[in-house]
């Protein structure tokens, strides 16, 4: 199992948000920040090894950044129900 650590504590900016989903799932550089790319990306693990990502720091977004990671956690929702071996915990 793979464990990855999405830590968003003190994120400000759209731009960081995007960041940090890019290193921690390790995607390359043509990565192109925004939810379509994420969906897409996050669609080919599929039949790999399980995953589980851990989400911290959601709280201390700024409140409209809070809201665009509401659509970024519907994403990794979906993409859970499609490739259930990818699970996304809130931490915190």
């Amino acid at each position: 199992m793979t464990e990855i650590l999405l830590d968003f504590t003190g994120c400000k900016y759209i731009m960081k948000l995007h960041d940090i989903i890019k290193e921690g799932f390790n995607f390359p550089d043509w990565y192109g920040e925004n939810l379509d790319a994420i969906w897409d990306l996050l669609r080919d693990v599929r039949g790999g090894p399980i995953i589980k990502v851990k989400i911290k720091g959601i709280k201390t977004l700024p409140e409209d950044l809070r809201d665009y990671m509401e659509e970024v956690l519907d994403v990794f929702e979906d993409i859970h129900k499609e490739i259930p071996e990818m699970d996304f915990e809130i931490i915190s």
